[in-house]
């Protein structure tokens, strides 16, 4: 990034440090002496301060030609340097110069660095607050801190060049000494148009960039910012671009940054992107090629006819704030390049569209890729729209009824958004859209069937979550046995038939997706067993109730994730349940007519994880020891439990143990500290009156730092609580019996106890 101080730095340290090498040399703008004078100038002249020899030659300039400099200790300093080939033909190897020699190297571009091997890399950041002050006030007011009259004016230039160093000299030097009014006036006017010195000097990174780079990166500053990387990827790969790579480039070039999955930008570098895209032409925003704020749009689009160009390729408009706008039949006629529309609606709410038509919308450009319009006021897309092109069709909350009258083929769809179109009551036959990955029809109230998504090889995302009326359902198993794929049905309630195509060892579609309202190709989830009355496997599977057989789980042997949570009625398992192969997560939270497990029959290493939250189990299996994977317990509010076998001992990789609310519980197996916790707790468990002793070797429990006791009905603690040399929590609230306390290990500074 331009302006960000890196020559500064790099001059101060080669002020600070030169005196301590026999021969250094420092170029400043390299890049701007390199295209005005050539590279063989640059290296002559720096290669004349280290040698201390004016007439260099030209065969010098090749550096195994003069023994000395290997055995000279140098200080190089280069700034600006655009790329490795230019930073190889300026340094060579290192073996050029002599023991003790350092090398520092400017540039816009990460990649220069990474290419070149260089020792250490240091990203230079914006200035905080207080630097920034400092660095401003001396330029506006020459000292430190602000005039008491401009606090508040200094405070919003601070926030206009967040921490960048160019633009506080910049705008320090150009408001000195100029009145309120003045600032208050260019304050303004950056709101609209950036300083021009400012603009200059971050444009020297944009200039870096092939073609492609460039449109991704106006896509971005201007279309883009904030979203998900994901999302900005898939919508920019419709439009033929390697977007993955040139992203990789910018966030070299330091031009976009990713933050939690999101794309960002420094507030003045996308401010530069808006006024390259401005400048494309200053006074007619219809000859620009993006359009996102919302007066340039509604001015072009509210003329009779609309008055768009060819030039326009991107339109970006939030609905939900713009002034009402009819467009005219005819609107995007001339938009002949328009590749992206996209009418979004912040509020996220079904009202009356700000965007209506005089008429019946008659046609989109045919090269549309990305379309998107929220609250879409229309009861089909225009027939004459020829959609071959199009990678992305959202339509969410609109008006739709169906798509087309007659149906289109799609040969490019990768994803389809539906949702909350409340009037839609059919989607095109699915087998037109070949390549589409992710379908959303959540909140489709009208919706009944969809039909012929089981010839969809692709699809992933299979979304009908709120679909009230959907009555069936087709679908290709291919979308369960990926590791991505996805169906949800939250709220399906009238759903009677799912057809799975080509199920061979699939049973995943029970009744089973009401709470979660997802599954994946490894998961099976059961909860309301009145929700589906019949699902059909092609191949000879039937099963029309809730009733969990042995023989159902040979199907599924390579299941890794099974959940079971509230099924109500649900009150014994078979052996072969915890015995499956694969199956890493268990799930039984919530099935309160559960009161008992089978016993184990084989070791399994697999299941790591075993949550039996809120069910009636009275006692766990003595063979609970053979699960010698499980990592963790959950036995949180089952209140029926009374007792913990010994055997729990030997789980030697359980980390977390969840004893809580466990009201009936009445002691614990001194086994228990074997385990690897580092905390035990027992708040809650209201019939707990005896902790037992703890060995003088107690092994891995050295680990344990936090107990909570709260609300236990306990006596006594053992005195061999001193062995806890780790201990730094004790929670004792509310144990109305306790008698005593015995010592405890040497007090640390976050030890607790709480009575």
């Amino acid at each position: 990034m331009g302006g960000i101080g890196k020559t500064e730095i790099a001059s101060a340290i080669y002020e600070k440090l030169a005196t301590h090498f026999s021969s250094r040399s420092i170029i400043i703008n390299g890049q701007q002496e390199i295209e005005r004078d050539g590279l063989d100038h640059v290296k002559r002249k720096y290669l004349s301060r280290l040698l201390d020899q004016q007439d260099i030659i030209s065969s010098r300039l090749n550096f195994s030609f003069d023994p000395r400099l290997k055995r000279t200790k140098v200080f190089l300093v280069f700034d600006d340097v655009k790329d490795s080939d230019q930073f190889n033909a300026l340094i060579g190897t290192r073996s050029n110069f002599g023991q003790g020699s350092r090398i520092i190297v400017t540039s816009r571009d990460k990649q220069v660095l990474k290419n070149s091997n260089v020792d250490e890399m240091y990203q230079v950041r914006e200035m905080d607050f207080q630097d920034s002050l400092k660095l401003f006030c001396l330029n506006a007011f020459k000292q430190k801190e602000p005039i008491e009259t401009y606090v508040s004016l200094t405070k919003e230039v601070l926030n206009y060049a967040k921490g960048v160093p160019l633009a506080l000299k910049v705008l320090g030097l150009f408001l000195q000494g100029r009145t309120k009014e003045v600032w208050e006036s260019e304050l303004q006017k950056l709101k609209k148009i950036p300083n021009p010195k400012i603009f200059s000097m971050l444009k020297l990174s944009f200039d870096g960039l092939d073609d492609e780079q460039k449109d991704i990166f106006l896509d971005i500053a201007c279309l883009c910012i904030g979203r998900f990387e994901k999302r900005i990827i898939h919508t920019l790969d419709c439009y033929g671009y390697s977007t993955r790579i040139g992203m990789d480039v910018l966030q070299d070039m330091c031009l976009i940054f990713i933050f939690e999955g999101r794309v960002w930008m420094h507030d003045l570098i996308q401010k530069m992107g808006h006024e390259i895209v401005r400048q494309q032409c200053v006074n007619n925003p219809e000859k620009r090629s993006r359009l996102w704020k919302s007066d340039d749009v509604y001015d072009v689009l509210k003329k009779d006819k609309g008055q768009g160009t060819d030039a326009i390729q991107s339109i970006l408009l939030d609905v939900c704030h713009v002034k009402k706008v009819q467009l005219h039949a005819e609107t995007f006629k001339k938009m002949y390049n328009l590749r992206m529309i996209e009418f979004y609606n912040s509020c996220r709410v079904q009202d009356d569209s700000n965007v209506t038509f005089h008429t019946f919308l008659n046609s989109l450009p045919n090269n549309l890729k990305f379309l998107r319009w929220d609250c879409f006021p229309q009861r089909s897309l225009p027939q004459e729209f020829c959609p071959d092109n199009l990678v992305t069709l959202d339509m969410h909350l609109s008006d739709l009824e169906q798509l087309w009258e007659k149906d289109k083929t799609l040969p490019n769809l990768k994803r389809l958004d539906l949702s909350y179109s409340k009037k839609m009551i059919g989607v095109p036959d699915l087998s037109l859209f070949p390549n589409i990955e992710e379908i959303i029809l959540s909140g489709c109230v009208s919706l009944e069937q969809v039909y012929s998504s089981s010839f969809l090889h692709k699809l992933n995302w299979l979304c009908l979550d709120g679909c009230t009326s959907l009555k069936s359902l087709s679908i290709h198993s291919n979308i369960l046995s990926r590791s991505t794929g996805l169906v949800a049905l939250q709220g399906c309630n009238n759903l009677e038939t799912i057809l799975i195509t080509d199920a061979t060892d699939v049973v995943q579609l029970y009744n089973c997706f009401h709470s979660y309202g997802y599954f994946n190709c490894k998961s099976i989830f059961m909860f309301d067993d009145k929700m589906v009355t019949q699902t059909y496997f092609e191949g000879g599977y039937r099963i029309g109730d809730m009733d969990i057989e042995p023989n159902m789980f040979s199907i599924i042997s390579e299941l890794c994730w099974l959940d079971l949570s509230f099924c109500k009625s649900l009150t014994c398992l078979p052996a072969e349940l915890l015995n499956l192969k694969f199956v890493t997560r268990l799930s039984l939270s919530g099935c309160l007519k559960l009161e008992e497990l089978p016993e184990i029959e084989d070791t399994t290493e697999n299941l790591k994880v075993l949550n039996l939250k809120n069910t009636a189990i009275k006692e766990l299996p003595s063979s609970l020891h053979r699960l010698i994977g499980l990592e963790e317990l959950d036995l949180q509010g089952c209140r029926k439990l009374k007792t913990i076998p010994s055997s729990i001992g030997n789980l030697s990789k359980l980390l977390k143990l969840d004893l809580t609310y466990c009201e009936s519980l009445e002691t614990f197996p001194s086994s228990i500290f074997k385990l690897k916790l580092t905390k035990l707790d027992f708040c809650g468990c209201s019939m707990l009156r005896t902790f037992p002793e703890i060995p003088c070797d107690i092994g891995e429990l050295s680990s344990l730092t936090q107990i909570s006791l709260r609300g236990t009905n306990i006596v006594n603690l053992p005195e061999s609580m001193v062995h806890l040399s780790n201990l730094k929590s004790l929670d004792l609230r509310d144990c109305t019996s306790l008698e005593c306390i015995p010592k405890l290990p040497p007090l640390r500074k976050w030890y607790q106890i709480h009575r």
